[in-house]
């Protein structure tokens, strides 16, 4: 019984070990500034947590941007892909793994597919450090700002132009990505 005990000891402290590796705490956030660049194109990975008032979710992400059109992957934390997304001309496809699904309302297939919908199509403006152009900033943060109520928080940034750790949330979901952006002259290539 002993042994059993230990064993479900050390699953419990790995699984809340893994859990707060993507869900990362900041002591002290940044203080808020608009980037000098942004880029149109960019290839980022990182970790991501998702809390819902239902379920929280981890893992690490890959995203390709590029000519507006966007291409997610979603994986566990083991690193097998959970879900892919690509949105092509304002048509999403969503591969969970079992069935591929299209159509114009990525947010509705999101929810019934995964049991969450991410903003993506605000998300690219904020994990590069500005506001949605065409909406008002409904607030100003110390870290971050609001817009359409959502509050946009930068807890750390890589570098002058590139947050490190996002964290999106309104009333029912929470985001937090951990960004690894490409070096500057990687960029370049890109852009």
């Amino acid at each position: 019984m002993k042994k059993l005990y230990g064993t479900f000891l050390l699953m419990s402290l790995a699984l809340s070990g893994c859990a707060s590796w993507y869900d990362t705490q900041v002591a002290q956030p940044a203080v808020y500034h608009q980037p000098l660049q942004v880029d149109e194109n960019y290839n980022i990975s990182g970790r991501f947590s998702i809390v819902t008032t239902q379920k929280d979710y981890y893992g690490n992400f890959n995203w390709q941007r590029e000519s507006g059109d966007d291409h997610l992957a979603f994986m566990s934390p083991l690193g097998n892909t959970v879900a892919q997304i690509v949105v092509e001309s304002g048509v999403a496809t969503l591969d969970n793994g079992n069935q591929v699904y299209s159509g114009h309302n990525l947010d509705q297939m999101m929810q019934e597919q995964l049991g969450f919908s991410l903003p993506i199509n605000y998300l690219h403006y904020w994990l590069q450090g500005i506001p949605l152009p065409q909406y008002p900033v409904q607030n100003r943060l110390n870290s971050g700002f609001g817009q359409l109520n959502w509050k946009i928080e930068y807890l750390s940034w890589q570098d002058q132009n590139h947050p490190q750790i996002v964290q999106v949330s309104n009333s029912d979901l929470r985001i937090k990505l951990i960004i690894e952006w490409p070096e500057a002259e990687e960029l370049d290539k890109t852009n």
